[in-house]
């Protein structure tokens, strides 16, 4: 797999177009969060890879010959797995389309590493149930303090990284904390992939006493009310298995509209 420079990432933008869970790749390719690209061919790719730093990697295209295969194989052991070792990171996952050629390469040729498939979905906001969601909340529980405030979208650790701009490297994306005791008990907050008016969203409780007690409707309906005065809408991913993720998504006003493959890959010590 060869490496793209910054100036050439456009090349691969129409593998990845028209797909709400591909916003983070388009976000990539458009310099809008740090990360790198793959092609097989940089005149005429069959196989596009848009890696986003600190986050995850995107694959679309098809395996059209055995070179293909030797391709990718090299690239995640040569390329992929030691930064991950780099990073102290023990595993990787790649989002791509459900066919048939992925499952055989990743599953069953690709021996030196353990590769797991499991699926996500994507959901946009049905603006009516949001409104009617933000309208029966009618109280906050005293005590609890609510922040607009800017997070970094790169861990510190990544900041390191020699294929990202010092721009990126401190760029920020708006988000909501709850407070309670002076302490952070939730966090809501767009996690850096951006495109035109679409981005991705976040939220944790860390707080496990805290969880149940609806802090995470609560942040997300400031931060997505917030947003949607700058005309900006969020998109929601989670996986099928992560029931407490969907709920929530469901009691926001999201509607699942894609489904798609997650491989995700273990490196043996």
């Amino acid at each position: 797999m060869l490496e793209l420079h910054l100036d050439n990432f456009r090349v691969v933008e129409s593998f990845f177009i028209n797909k709400k869970s591909c916003v983070p790749a388009l976000s990539v390719i458009h310099g809008n969060y740090p990360g790198r690209i793959f092609v097989d061919n940089e005149q005429k790719p069959n196989v596009a890879i848009v890696w986003a730093i600190g986050r995850w990697m995107y694959l679309e295209g098809y395996l059209v010959s055995n070179k293909n295969k030797l391709d990718m194989s090299s690239f995640l052991q040569n390329i992929v797995v030691p930064d991950c070792r780099e990073n102290n990171t023990n595993w990787f996952e790649i989002y791509t389309s459900d066919d048939d050629p992925w499952d055989h390469l990743f599953l069953e040729e690709t021996k030196f590493l353990k590769g797991i498939k499991h699926f996500e979905s994507v959901y946009t906001l049905n603006l009516n149930e949001f409104n009617k969601v933000k309208k029966s909340i009618t109280s906050i529980e005293d005590g609890i303090e609510i922040n607009i405030k800017d997070f970094n979208i790169l861990p510190e650790s990544f900041r390191h990284s020699p294929y990202i701009s010092d721009e990126l490297k401190t760029k920020k994306s708006l988000g909501v904390e709850l407070k309670k005791d002076n302490q952070v008990i939730t966090i809501c907050k767009s996690n850096g992939f951006i495109l035109g008016n679409e981005y991705f969203i976040d939220v944790d409780t860390f707080v496990k006493e805290e969880r149940g007690k609806g802090r995470a409707t609560i942040a997300a309906i400031k931060l997505i009310d917030f947003l949607l005065k700058s005309d900006m809408y969020p998109l929601w991913e989670t996986t099928h298995e992560n029931i407490p993720s969907h709920k929530l998504a469901l009691k926001l006003g999201f509607e699942a509209v894609e489904h798609y493959p997650v491989y995700a890959f273990i490196i043996e010590p």
